[in-house]
């Protein structure tokens, strides 16, 4: 990282009115099990080295303290709803720091270098302002703008403009290239586009891999080997392993145990070393995105999945030659196959070479990602 002299702040600009969402707060809105601005909240916290974090929202207001407590907020100065430029506006009036970083509350995957590239773009240039763009469209709603264009902004809102884009050409500002993170600019605007990505593994704000095969197949003796390989390149693995079995956490006659048998639901355990949370759910399956959210992206880079085959999740399939079931078909989450046995296909690798499958989980990273 880069070192930034400045103070730097950032805003999280919530203050639309969502009309494609039929009106609805769209920040709040769940993706894999969290609202909209928890994705957000967790690419741009590390990213700030400490600086303070606002949302602009002009309605909803308790709601948002009630999910956010530790952050504050405020309302455009203008009535009406009046667009991005106005809750800018608003942030560069009321907020007391060199440059304020605005990003929209729709784009949960959003470029963890974001404010890296904007900063250094900046600087190199001597600009005030330094917007995303993709290689094919701006995105002036990903921007770092320094305090000193307030009293410009102003103007331009008072002559009745709205269009950020424009406003941005009217002043000493630079577009930095994104071309290799496209898709950390897609944004939800519909709730199709969020149930879409609620449906889609690969979208989820943690990289998630599963690895999945025939009972036999060695997928936790494959596990045992690779996540200490990947952990020794500074990988951070999380995992979510599926059992057909009635597993059981806690021993039977011990205080949690009967604590839960009580009705206690979830119960937590914990001792100095670590703790578990378990939540019973006898009347349906269980959620993958549920427990999908008990992970955050802070404290892990890949989360592997053993299991959940039928899940949409990228997967690597696993099979063997003294396996008497067939090799299961390919389909369109299986990024690669791994046997003990010649086989012509894409991504085809040595089940028993840990070091090329780390390697290309390494590589599968890299490109999901997007660094």
């Amino acid at each position: 990282m880069i070192n930034i002299t400045e103070h730097i702040s950032a805003v999280i600009l919530a203050g639309g009115l969502a009309r494609r969402m039929n009106g609805v707060e769209k920040g709040l809105q769940l993706l894999a099990g969290k609202p909209l601005i928890s994705h957000i909240l967790e690419r741009l916290q590390p990213q700030l080295a400490g600086g303070q974090i606002y949302l602009n929202i002009n309605r909803s207001f308790a709601e948002y303290q009630r999910h956010y407590p530790q952050l504050p907020f405020y309302q455009d100065s203008l009535a009406g709803f009046q667009g991005a430029l106005s809750g800018m506006l608003t942030g560069l009036q009321q907020i007391e720091s060199d440059y304020l970083l605005f990003v929209p509350c729709d784009t949960p995957f959003l470029p963890k270098n974001l404010l890296t590239k904007l900063y250094t773009a900046l600087k190199i240039n001597e600009a005030k302002i330094a917007y995303a763009h993709d290689g094919e469209r701006p995105h002036p709603t990903f921007v770092l703008v320094h305090r000193s264009v307030a009293s410009d902004l102003s103007h331009y809102l008072q002559s009745g403009e709205r269009r950020l884009y424009w406003f941005f050409r009217t002043q000493n500002s630079v577009a930095v290239d994104f071309s290799e993170q496209v898709k950390a600019f897609k944004n939800v605007n519909t709730l199709d586009d969020l149930a879409a990505e609620n449906q889609q593994g690969h979208r989820f704000d943690i990289p998630v891999l599963a690895i999945t095969g025939y009972s036999g197949t060695g997928k936790t003796t494959l596990l045992e080997k690779l996540i200490p390989n990947l952990t020794a390149c500074g990988i951070r693995v999380g995992l979510i392993k599926h059992s057909h079995h009635n597993i059981e956490v806690d021993k039977v006659g011990k205080d949690s145990h009967r604590l839960r048998l009580a009705g206690a639901n979830p119960t937590a355990i914990a001792c100095d070393q670590r703790w578990a949370l378990m939540v019973e759910t006898p009347d349906q399956a269980v959620d993958f995105q549920q427990i999908f959210a008990k992970f955050s992206s802070k404290e892990i880079d890949l989360l592997l999945v053993e299991g959940f085959k039928h899940e949409k999740l990228p997967k690597i399939q696993l099979h063997r030659k003294d396996i008497e079931k067939p090799l299961p078909e390919l389909d369109e989450w299986t990024i690669a196959t791994a046997t003990d046995y010649p086989l012509e296909r894409e991504n085809h690798l040595n089940i028993n070479d840990i070091d090329e499958i780390s390697q290309f989980v390494q590589e599968w990273l890299k490109e999901t990602v997007g660094k």
